[in-house]
């Protein structure tokens, strides 16, 4: 019996690099993406049968359930969920919009909860599964001018701490990734203002690591049952600096939000 993997955000990014790793050892893949046509280029990527697309918004509890449902009729079992969908957004707190607000803690957050909410249970029932959510070092770093996107995140690791201890004796283990910026499209539904646009599309063209490699990095990880993935080095600096020196991280903060401003 093969292994069934459900993926979100697999339609391009990190998502996709999920995908093409996992079929390639064999997995049976159900992928969903907002945008159905490049879930559709990526199913004729990689040229194999064992593929199940859906139109999903995490964001529709609705729909996601609907899904969910359609993916547990056509896997006995479902080895893996993927928490990737999600946006990248930012601005200066007083300048953000209300529903920006809401729409990016319901993407990033409210997305990865309804992904366990509607397949843990399936894998109580089995009493196995790995879950892998993709959060972002943007969660415990918390930097200016990413207020509602630092809340998501810092609220997916916190989720997936709480779930990592419910649910291993279970034989359930979970995972969350918390990267710095790598070359992906996380920012192509950005509603923020142009200056954040800037510097997150700066931050990724001068990252050393690319989305192959993050997926690669968390597979591996996360099948040795490790609960924080901390990816690429500069996410791991960043950790280790916040961690025991967190005035220098202020006094960076504070250089940063008076550029920003000027």
């Amino acid at each position: 019996m093969g292994k069934h993997a459900f993926i979100t955000g697999a339609g391009s990014g990190l998502g996709k690099e999920f995908a093409k790793q996992l079929a390639t050892e064999g997995w049976e893949l159900h992928l969903a993406d907002l945008d159905l046509k490049t879930l559709e280029e990526v199913s004729n990527e990689m040229d194999q049968n064992s593929i199940h697309l859906y139109h999903l918004n995490v964001a529709d509890k609705i729909q996601y359930e609907q899904v969910a449902q359609d993916v547990i009729k056509r896997a006995p079992s479902i080895h893996l969920v993927i928490n990737n969908a999600g946006i990248g957004d930012g601005n200066f707190f007083h300048e953000y919009k209300m529903e920006d607000w809401e729409h990016m803690i319901h993407v990033n957050l409210m997305g990865t909860y309804y992904g366990c909410h509607f397949f843990v249970p399936k894998m109580l029932e089995q009493k196995s599964g790995l879950i892998i959510n993709v959060g972002s070092a943007a969660g415990f770093m918390n930097a200016p001018g990413m207020s509602a996107y630092n809340v998501s995140k810092a609220g997916v690791y916190a989720f997936s701490e709480t779930l990592y201890h419910e649910l291993k004796s279970d034989q359930i283990h979970v995972s969350v990734l918390t990267p710095t910026f790598f070359k992906t499209n996380v920012m192509s539904r950005a509603k923020g203002s142009g200056r954040f646009k800037s510097f997150a599309a700066k931050q990724m063209e001068y990252s050393k690591t690319n989305a192959q490699e993050v997926a690669k990095i968390t597979l591996q990880q996360a099948f040795r049952k490790k609960f924080q993935i901390i990816h690429p080095s500069e996410a791991r600096r960043h950790y280790f600096i916040k961690k025991w020196f967190p005035k220098l991280i202020a006094k960076e903060f504070e250089k940063l939000v008076r550029k920003m401003k000027a």
